[in-house]
């Protein structure tokens, strides 16, 4: 998934408030306007000037130099369950959307040893094609809070933070395999790769309630489904085994 340049800025009614998202019941899960999990205004993004101008998108934003780094003013944030976006208004708009596979690392920190700041490194690769690791472009971004040279406003770092935690969550890495040895997994078990939330249900599941890749009727089941579990053969009195009683936990005193 590549990084995507925005020329609009997102509008409220885009999304769906998280107040109302977890106060109601959805009537559906499909089409249903991705959760805004955190919004915030006025934030600037510090970066390396030279790594800036690897990507089309992030080099279109109007930045100042500050020493090695370019200082991107006037920036809002949306943390939404289907991706994360910086917008710039001023003085041209544009922005970026960074879809959650694309964000390799996201860490508080603290920016020149005082304030608090979000730190993160996007992979601004498409990574699904892209052959050799030596290739891969990484970005390294840094959120400041509002005001962050003079009085910063630092309330809103813990929850950019935290809600980029639960929206990353939702989008697991599907490249990612256990250590060598454990059991091989069937990414093609629903949800297999991450759970099934309210936020992702129309990913695995058709508006019939059937699970994708599930056909019913004469057709084969996709994997996982339909599995039946054969009892072993009982013994004389109806019960696994030999012994009524073989595997039976008895209380002692």
């Amino acid at each position: 998934m590549a990084l995507q340049h925005l020329e609009t800025a997102p509008k409220t009614e885009d999304f769906t408030p998280l107040q109302e998202h977890q106060e109601q019941t959805p009537t559906t899960f499909f089409g249903a306007k991705p959760v805004l999990y955190a919004q915030y205004s006025g934030l600037t993004l510090s970066s390396p000037a030279s790594e800036l101008e690897q990507n089309a998108a992030f080099s279109k934003f109007h930045s100042e130099r500050d020493g090695e780094d370019a200082l991107i003013k006037g920036v809002d944030i949306y943390v939404s369950s289907e991706n994360l976006v910086f917008f710039q208004s001023t003085p041209s708009p544009t922005g970026v959307a960074i879809p959650y596979p694309s964000i390799a690392l996201h860490a508080t920190m603290k920016y020149k040893d005082t304030t608090d700041a979000l730190f993160m490194n996007l992979s601004l690769n498409d990574v699904e094609s892209v052959n050799d690791q030596d290739d891969i472009q990484v970005l390294g971004v840094t959120v400041l809070p509002p005001s962050y040279a003079s009085n910063p406003d630092t309330a809103c770092i813990q929850d950019i933070f935290g809600a980029m935690n639960t929206c990353a969550d939702l989008h697991p890495d599907p490249n990612m395999s256990g250590d060598e040895g454990d059991d091989v997994l069937d990414e093609t078990e629903p949800g297999a790769t991450g759970w099934i939330t309210a936020d992702n249900m129309d990913e695995y599941v058709d508006e019939e309630g059937n699970f994708r890749g599930t056909v019913i009727g004469d057709e084969e089941l996709g994997p996982g489904a339909g599995t039946v579990r054969q009892r072993e053969d009982g013994g004389a009195n109806g019960v696994n085994g030999d012994d009524e009683h073989e595997g039976k936990y008895y209380r002692t005193s």
